[in-house]
């Protein structure tokens, strides 16, 4: 049979290197599918090791956090006792000297007065371990806070920082538990100095009070730290998250639980110059009328 002259037979050699060529590229991108599947396994294999790492160091915190509460409270208790006793000596002395000593009576008044506070916290602590309701009450903010600062004067000058209060005036009362807002506010101001701790350009601690709206009253704590990164910012208000090596990091997740517990919000920004502000919102005692 004789071949038609047009017809054309690809060389054997091209033909072979072709299809080499197109099962060459179809196992690399096989291998290249293959290898993104096993990097991704891997990485999700990373993921949850370092889940189950993270959760079991949760488990151990809480385990530690539990034990403490059991050690406060029972503190709490033994504590209770020579605080009834110091009462009743400073109440007896100033029967004692009842009418003489005027500077001598005033000092056992001031005793007779902390003592008052110290029994009153440690009954709150109770209660906030046990989970109890806020005991709810028309407060003056701004008397409140001028209150913790004089708690916390002696620890702010000791660590050579300086507070400044810009309280608006004519503020509405609230409806808050004292104990518990005090407490807020001790941990905020507590963390504040914290944070300006080495910091030589920033001294400044600056608590703030305003009207936010009709039904608010906004609480800021700005210090002049070293700020919040985003990462933190995020995991900051999580129980037991912490970045410091001896704390418990329940701070500020019990203080978010407290405003929150009183119809506010707990939260925080990074200042547009040095360290960050951490802000709450208290409601207004709708029966309360404006100070004067």
């Amino acid at each position: 049979m004789k071949k038609s002259k047009n017809t054309k037979i690809p060389p054997l050699k091209k033909v072979t290197r072709k299809n080499l060529e197109k099962k060459i590229r179809r196992q690399t991108d096989e291998l290249k599918v293959r290898s993104g599947q096993l990097r991704e396994g891997v990485d999700r294999e990373k993921v949850a090791d370092r889940k189950i790492e993270e959760q079991r160091e949760e488990l151990l915190h809480v385990t530690r956090v539990g034990k403490l509460a059991e050690f406060v409270s029972s503190l709490a208790h033994e504590i209770s006792q020579p605080l009834t006793a110091i009462l009743s000596y400073a109440q007896a002395a100033q029967r004692m000297f009842s009418g003489r000593e005027p500077q001598l009576q005033e000092i056992l008044q001031y005793i007779i007065n902390d003592n008052h506070r110290a029994t009153e916290v440690i009954r709150r602590l109770r209660l906030l371990l046990k989970k109890s309701k806020p005991t709810l009450e028309s407060l003056d903010i701004n008397t409140l806070i001028n209150d913790t600062a004089t708690l916390m004067m002696t620890h702010i000058t000791v660590k050579n920082k300086v507070l400044k209060l810009h309280l608006e005036k004519d503020l509405p009362l609230v409806q808050g538990d004292r104990i518990q807002l005090q407490q807020v506010l001790l941990n905020l101001i507590s963390n504040s100095l914290e944070a300006m701790e080495g910091n030589d350009a920033g001294r400044e601690l600056l608590i703030r009070t305003s009207r936010k709206d009709a039904g608010t009253v906004m609480v800021e704590v700005r210090d002049a730290g070293c700020g919040i990164s985003e990462e933190n910012m995020k995991k900051l208000f999580v129980h037991f998250f912490t970045n410091k090596p001896d704390g418990l990091g329940m701070g500020l997740s019990i203080s978010r639980s407290i405003v929150e517990a009183h119809g506010g919000r707990l939260n925080v920004k990074n200042n547009s110059g040095l360290g960050a502000t951490f802000y709450f919102t208290i409601p207004v005692n709708v029966k309360g009328m404006v100070n004067e």
